[in-house]
C-alpha cells in the first residue's frame, strides 16, 4: 500500500477489533474485511453464519460487484417458498465468497481470518445484546430446532445477554475449510456433511447444488446524479434503488427531506419499492433490464409518480430482514461487504453435524408464478443485500452498508442525504430514520421516537405513522466511511448495533 492509513466499521466489537488486528498485521483493506466478516459470522449468527449469503463492492480504482448469493437448489418443490424451513434454503454463498476476495485481493491467507472465528467459536464469546433480544424474539424458532436448541438454549433455557455463546461444532467446520481452503463447503466433506445432515430433515439442498456454486465478479453498476457516481450491484441485489431514489429525489426538487419533506421522499420510495417487486429477479429472468430501469424516461415517470398523489403511501407486508454491513478501507482498496441470513436465525435450521446454521433467501422468491422472481432450479431469488459507495471527481468519498432488509435503499439514500446536509459518517449513521412500509406489520410509516421534524410532517400531511423505539434496530444498522480530499478517513459504526469503528494512520 502506498500509506498505512485504514479505517473500519462494523456492527460488533470483535468482529472490528479482528479487522483492526488484520491492517495492523499489514494486511488491506479486503484482508480486514474478510477477518471481520469471518469474525461476526460466530459472534452475530442471529444476523449473518457461515450458511448464508455474500455481497460486496471492491474497488481498486474501478468498482467490482462481488455477487456471492446462492441459487435454489435442482430438486426444489413447485408451488410458493415457505418463509422458514429446509424448504426456504438456498445454496450458501457466504464460504465461496470469502474464498473469491481473498484469491483476487487479499494479501493475507483467508486461512488467517477462518481460524481467528474457529478461536471465538471454540472459546466463547459474551452474548450481545441484539443476540439475546433476537432470541427472545424467535425462542418458538430456536426450540422446534435440535441443532438451534442445542447451541443458543442448551439445557432447555435461552442463553442470557452476557452468558457466554459456545459453538464447538462451528468451530470444527471453520478450522476445516482454513486447513482445506473454503471450496472444501462446495466440493469435499463439509458439503457432504452438510447435505447429509440437511437431507435427514427433508431439505432438497444436494452435493450437485453446491458443487454448480460459483460467486460472480463483474463491474459494479453505476449510476452519476450531479457530481457523485453511485456505485452499488446489479441485479438480483436491489441495488440500483438507491441511484433511482437519488436521481428521482433531484428531479422532483426534495427539499427537507428530514422535515416538511418527508412526505415526498416516502412517495420517492414507495414508487421504487413496487418499481422493484414488478421487476427485480435473477436477471436472467428480468423482462426490463436495469438499465431501462435507470433510464431518463422511467425516472421521470418515478418523479412524476411521486409529486402527483396525496394520498399515504401502501403498506407492504411486514419484512424481518436480519443483515450485518461492515466497511473497510486503505489507501488502495476500498471495501463494503454484506452478508446475511435474511430472517433473524434465517431458515430456523442449524445443521448439528457442521454447526452451520442456513439462510432462507428462498423466502425471497415471489409467490406469484407469472413473477420474473417465480422460484425455479437454479435460479437466484431477488436480493435485499446492496453494498453502496459513491464517488467524486474518480475517487472514492463514500463507503456504506446497512442491515434492514427490504427497507435498505431507504436507509442508505437517508444517511446520503444527511452527508449531503454536512453530517459526518458517525451522525449520518446514528441520525434518527424513518421507514415506509417494511419494519411494522400492517402500517405504511414508522418513525424512530424522538424524530420529531418528520413525525410532524406526515400528521400535518394526513398520515399516521407509528412510533418505534430509537435504537432498536427497526430501522437498521448501518455503517460508513467518508474519504477526504487528503485520504483521511472518517468512519462511523451505529449506536443501534453491538459495534464500533476504528481508524489507524
Amino acid at each position: 500500500m502506498s500509506e498505512r492509513r485504514w479505517a473500519i466499521a462494523t456492527p460488533h466489537t470483535a468482529a472490528t477489533a479482528a479487522g483492526v488486528t488484520a491492517f495492523e498485521a499489514g494486511g488491506n483493506a479486503v484482508d480486514a474485511a474478510l477477518a471481520a466478516a469471518c469474525a461476526i459470522a460466530v459472534v452475530y449468527p442471529h444476523m449473518n453464519a457461515v450458511g448464508g449469503d455474500v455481497m460486496a463492492l471492491v474497488h481498486d480504482g474501478a468498482g467490482h460487484a462481488v455477487n456471492g448469493s446462492g441459487r435454489a437448489p435442482a430438486g426444489i418443490r413447485p408451488g410458493p417458498v415457505p418463509l422458514r424451513g429446509v424448504g426456504a434454503i438456498t445454496v450458501p454463498g457466504a464460504a465461496r465468497a470469502w474464498q473469491t476476495l481473498a484469491d483476487r485481493w487479499g494479501s493475507l491467507p483467508l486461512s488467517r481470518a477462518l481460524l481467528g472465528a474457529a478461536a471465538l467459536a471454540h472459546d466463547g464469546v459474551p452474548v450481545a445484546p441484539s443476540l439475546a433480544r433476537t432470541m427472545a424474539d424467535c425462542a418458538d424458532v430456536i426450540r422446534a430446532d435440535a441443532g438451534l436448541s442445542g447451541v443458543f438454549a442448551p439445557g432447555g433455557r435461552l442463553l442470557a445477554e452476557g452468558e457466554t455463546l459456545v459453538q464447538e461444532r462451528l468451530a470444527a467446520t471453520l478450522e476445516r475449510l482454513a486447513g482445506r481452503g473454503a471450496g472444501d463447503l462446495y466440493r469435499g466433506e463439509t458439503g457432504a456433511m452438510l447435505v447429509a445432515g440437511l437431507r435427514d430433515l427433508g431439505a432438497p439442498l444436494a452435493e450437485v447444488d453446491l458443487e454448480a456454486h460459483r460467486t460472480d465478479v463483474s463491474p459494479a453498476l453505476r449510476h452519476a446524479v450531479g457530481d457523485d457516481v453511485y456505485v452499488t450491484m446489479g441485479p438480483n441485489s436491489q441495488g440500483y434503488l438507491l441511484p433511482q431514489i437519488m436521481d428521482v429525489a433531484g428531479r422532483t426538487r426534495l427539499r427537507d427531506p428530514f422535515g416538511h419533506g418527508a412526505p415526498l421522499l416516502a412517495a420517492i420510495f414507495t414508487g421504487a419499492a413496487a418499481d422493484r417487486d414488478r421487476h427485480l429477479a435473477d436477471p436472467a429472468a428480468m423482462r426490463v433490464g436495469v438499465e431501462e430501469l435507470l433510464s431518463a424516461a422511467h425516472l421521470e415517470e418515478l418523479a412524476a409518480a411521486a409529486v402527483g398523489p396525496t394520498g399515504v403511501p401502501t403498506a407492504w407486508p411486514r419484512a424481518t430482514g436480519d443483515t450485518i454491513a461492515l466497511v473497510t478501507a486503505d489507501a488502495d482498496l476500498q471495501v463494503s461487504l454484506i452478508q446475511s441470513i435474511y430472517y433473524g436465525f434465517g431458515s430456523g435450521v442449524l445443521e448439528p453435524r457442521t454447526g452451520i446454521l442456513l439462510h432462507n433467501r428462498g423466502a425471497c422468491f415471489s409467490a406469484d408464478p407469472a413473477s420474473p422472481n417465480a422460484p425455479a432450479p437454479g435460479k437466484r431469488p431477488l436480493h435485499t443485500l446492496m453494498p453502496l459507495m459513491a464517488e467524486r471527481a474518480g475517487r472514492v468519498r463514500w463507503v456504506a452498508g446497512t442491515m434492514g432488509g427490504h427497507a435498505q435503499p431507504q436507509i442508505h439514500a437517508q444517511l446520503l442525504l444527511r452527508r449531503q446536509a454536512g453530517a459526518s459518517a458517525q451522525a449520518a449513521v446514528a441520525a434518527p430514520r424513518f421507514i415506509v412500509g417494511e419494519e411494522v406489520p400492517g402500517l405504511a410509516i414508522s418513525v424512530e421516537e424522538g424524530f420529531d421534524s418528520a413525525w410532524s410532517a406526515f400528521t400535518d400531511w394526513g398520515a399516521a405513522p407509528v412510533a418505534i423505539p430509537a435504537g432498536s434496530g427497526l430501522a437498521g444498522h448501518s455503517h460508513a466511511i467518508e474519504v477526504a480530499a487528503d485520504g483521511s478517513f472518517d468512519a462511523g459504526s451505529d449506536p443501534r448495533a453491538d459495534g464500533a469503528a476504528a481508524t489507524g494512520d
